[in-house]
């Protein structure tokens, strides 16, 4: 006859304190592996707050000045859009802004805000120097600026001197350009 018997003997079944026992690792393991998942979703939302935080921000003037050491790294641009030099073709918006007497040439890729009609309006823009020949109010360039978002600055700015009219949209802010060695042309 042959012995059916196991070889090894069996466990035996847990009795009810080892079984919430078991119960009690698997909930400290699944409260562990959620903590480390929010650590790292707070991590990642920390970085992405920082890289947009560390964004160049530079006036014209300082951008042009800048240019080489900016290369092609994203930064904020900032200055007066010339009214005059705005177009919009196929979807992309092309101006100047200028800042102490310095201008840029803008390709701004992305629908403008409503604000960005009112004149000589202050513009900061995200984006990056590209390459390829532009003519500004201040002569030929070398270099564009690429855009894609635009913050429009509200400005409280009203002539208090002939308060019963707006003021001329071809003039720019009083003083804003005298020492500028160059014209801006008219609307």
């Amino acid at each position: 006859m042959t012995d059916l018997s196991p070889r090894h003997p069996l466990p035996a079944e847990p009795d009810r304190a080892e079984a919430r026992q078991m119960l009690g690792r698997r909930r400290k393991a699944m409260i562990g592996a959620f903590v480390v998942l929010l650590v790292i979703a707070g991590g990642a939302a920390t970085v992405a707050g920082l890289r947009n935080a560390t964004l160049f921000f530079r006036n014209a003037d300082e951008a042009i000045a800048e240019r080489v050491e900016l290369g092609d790294h994203r930064f904020r641009l900032q200055g007066r859009v010339v009214p005059a030099s705005v177009a919009v073709d196929g979807g992309v918006t092309t101006f100047e802004v200028v800042h102490n007497c310095a201008s840029v040439s803008v390709r701004h890729s992305v629908d403008p805000p409503d604000l960005f009609e009112s004149p000589w309006i202050p513009v900061v823009l995200e984006g990056r120097w590209v390459a390829g020949d532009v003519v500004t109010v201040a002569g030929r360039d070398t270099h564009f600026f690429s855009s894609d978002n635009m913050l429009v600055k509200h400005t409280n700015e009203y002539v208090a001197a002939n308060e019963n009219r707006l003021p001329d949209p071809n003039e720019p802010p009083e003083g804003f350009l005298d020492d500028c060695p160059f014209e801006v042309p008219r609307l």
